[in-house]
């Protein structure tokens, strides 16, 4: 049996607005964009599904949650430096970069519907 991450899902209020937060922070590449609904984005070798809550989703796929805490967790150097950019272009900085008790460096941020991401840099 073979099993892989496919992709990350994230659910938005707005799709439009998403696209562009997601370019412009993370530096994501639109690979699909079928407004209102649906965006396909990569990050190097990851693929991002950002959605919408709708009525197309089949039974069982239909309750969404906006905002939290999410898994994906992204790579950077320089922390401190990353933190300082983003919240100088207005990114939602929820916790600022603390060490870690193995030794790595976090730090959280939050997109415009308050889904939030964790910046990792191990020293």
């Amino acid at each position: 049996m073979r099993i892989k991450l496919s992709a990350n899902l994230i659910f938005v209020t707005d799709i439009l607005r998403a696209k562009k937060w997601y370019e412009d922070v993370f530096g994501m590449v639109t690979e699909e964009f079928r407004p209102p609904e649906f965006l396909q984005m990569r990050l190097g070798s990851n693929v991002f599904y950002i959605e919408t809550a709708n009525e197309k989703r089949a039974s069982g796929f239909r309750d969404t949650k906006v905002g939290g805490r999410h898994s994906a967790v992204f790579e950077v150097e320089e922390i401190t430096e990353v933190i300082s950019n983003l919240r100088g272009r207005g990114v939602t900085v929820v916790v600022d970069p603390v060490q870690q008790f193995w030794g790595g460096w976090n730090a959280v941020i939050a997109d415009p519907d308050g889904n939030e991401f964790i910046l990792d840099e191990d020293r």
